[in-house]
């Protein structure tokens, strides 16, 4: 299970190489699933598709998956775990210097993840930033939770 804590750094570990996809006709396509993309014990964390297609600027990554998170619900502060399901649409495109030995100048540096020269692409980090967008503003453990309980010191 994912923590929200944790979401704040990188917690998945998928460096996936796009370097054949890119040496493919446009409009090729890959797809694989999330979970046997991660490692080890990761590999429970996440699960869903990934779809990846060769585009004349990039990779168009899409897909959808779940994944449980570990929140704290903002009217009692106790835990509880969130069923996150988030959809990708994302457009990925080479490193500057890598764009410009492939002929596709023109993309502006912004802090993005990009395809790097040597055709790796983190896509852990892809997914985590659209399971971040799919969390929910205010975390709630159930719809009619009352909240703190007050304490009264007379018992």
């Amino acid at each position: 299970m994912l923590s929200y804590e944790c979401l704040s750094g990188n917690p998945l570990h998928i460096r996936y190489n796009v370097g054949a996809l890119l040496q493919e006709h446009v409009g090729t396509v890959q797809e694989e699933r999330i979970g046997e993309l991660l490692k080890g014990e990761e590999s429970s964390l996440v699960s869903g598709t990934i779809r990846l297609t060769h585009t004349n600027r990039g990779v168009a990554v899409g897909g959808e998956g779940t994944a449980d998170v570990l929140m704290t619900c903002m009217r009692c502060l106790e835990e509880y775990v969130e069923h996150v399901h988030f959809l990708i649409e994302d457009q990925v495109h080479p490193e500057p210097g890598f764009a410009h030995r492939r002929g596709a100048e023109g993309f502006e540096e912004d802090g993005d993840v990009r395809i790097r020269a040597d055709g790796s692409l983190d896509l852990g980090e892809i997914i985590r930033q659209h399971i971040v967008l799919h969390l929910p503003l205010k975390p709630l453990c159930r719809t009619d939770c009352p909240g703190i309980e007050e304490f009264s010191p007379d018992g």
